[in-house]
């Protein structure tokens, strides 16, 4: 797992990029290549990234992807030369800088292009001109990146953070009051992280066999009790006992093979859990691992 960083800083990570930002920061916004993050209410910082097919110019998505901003940021837009700090903090990329200004306010940014990965992003702050500002974006933008190099995927958001393979991307994700869940999917199979909080309220004085029954996806599985790092869980799994059933369980629609995990953080009150859904044979360890790098920050 990515180095805990003090109690002024948080690391955000999602869908492939990853940055320091301000604890007092929060997302506001998040779909799966777009957020904004505010502080007290207001706008701070915006991000868009994709890949890029064919050449890149930086004139061309700069007009592409300031032209589908939020109307709350939309303004004037002009080229910037990017000053010596932001070039240094920057130099991984072809980056190119600009400002924006509207009648609700203005800031600047950088689009930058990653030759290795080859994805574009789109950094701007909104507000902020003190020196003290300048600080902050600086920290933010050294700390960037839009892809790992180990073979796994960082998750950082909110108060979840879990690393996973490289090949398991994300189909979907929601965020409410009391649960979270991710969805993630490699061709193969589909691989479900999902967060309840609080579990002291939750849980109403039951144990996690109760818990799991209350949930439509866990309550036909006959889970059994095991610690898991120290930590109080239930496991268990489904598939076809009859060779036949094996054989045909990939012409099926539905998936035929599912592993669930589901353990209670007692001293972070959280209740997290991995639920993995195949037609064909799943692979233990890999979802074991999966479990030992989620967790609840």
């Amino acid at each position: 797992m990515v180095k805990k960083l003090t109690r002024n800083w948080k690391q955000v990570a999602w869908n492939g990029i990853r940055f320091k930002a301000p604890a007092k920061w929060e997302v506001a916004k998040i779909d799966a290549r777009h957020m904004i993050l505010e502080q007290e209410a207001e706008p701070v910082m915006e991000v868009k990234w994709g890949s890029v097919k064919g050449a890149f110019s930086h004139k061309t998505h700069l007009k592409r992807l300031v032209a589908s901003q939020s109307r709350k940021l939309k303004g004037r837009i002009a080229q910037w030369f990017l000053p010596p700090p932001w070039e240094r903090a920057l130099r991984r990329y072809e980056a190119s800088g600009f400002l924006w200004q509207s009648e609700n306010g203005g800031g600047r940014g950088a689009i930058l292009f990653c030759q290795s990965c080859r994805n574009a992003t789109l950094i701007q702050f909104i507000g902020g001109g003190s020196a003290k500002d300048e600080k902050i974006l600086l920290t933010v933008l050294k700390s960037f990146r839009d892809h790992c190099q180990d073979g796994g995927t960082l998750w950082s958001i909110f108060d979840i953070e879990a690393k996973l393979p490289e090949g398991l991307k994300l189909v979907r994700h929601r965020f409410e009051v009391g649960k979270y869940e991710l969805v993630f999917g490699d061709g193969r199979q589909n691989i479900h992280l999902q967060r309840w909080a609080p579990a002291a309220a939750i849980l109403g004085g039951h144990d996690l066999v109760w818990f799991s029954g209350t949930i439509p996806e866990f309550a036909a599985g006959r889970p059994r009790s095991l610690n898991f790092d120290e930590t109080k869980a239930v496991e268990w799994s489904v598939s076809p006992a009859a060779d036949w059933r094996r054989m045909t369980s990939r012409l099926k629609v539905k998936p035929s093979y599912f592993w669930y995990r589901l353990w209670h953080l007692e001293d972070k009150n959280r209740i997290l859990s991995v639920r993995a859904e195949s037609k064909r044979p799943l692979d233990f360890k890999q979802l074991k691992q999966i479990c030992a790098g989620y967790d609840s920050l």
